[in-house]
């Protein structure tokens, strides 16, 4: 990605490609106003000699052996847990 994080960049979080959605300007269709991350992905990597590395694709996240952690800082929980 040319050091670019689509999942943040992109308004879908994205992280296999673009959504196909890009405007002819080269901004999200989803908020106009910012710049598809996918295109700002292609374009660093064209300017570096690397889009070839754009068609690696990245196997699916694996959520299912993940709990939701929790952080409670002791003073509130002495506080406020009843």
């Amino acid at each position: 990605t040319g050091g670019i994080c689509p999942v943040t960049r992109c308004a879908k979080s994205l992280f296999n490609g673009p959504c196909g959605g890009t405007r002819v300007d080269g901004n999200c269709e989803v908020d106009p106003d910012i710049p598809c991350a996918w295109y700002l992905i292609h374009e660093r990597l064209k300017g570096q000699g690397r889009l070839e590395l754009i068609t690696k694709v990245r196997p699916a996240r694996e959520w299912r052996n993940q709990i939701r952690r929790t952080i409670i800082q002791p003073e509130y929980r002495n506080r406020y847990a009843k």
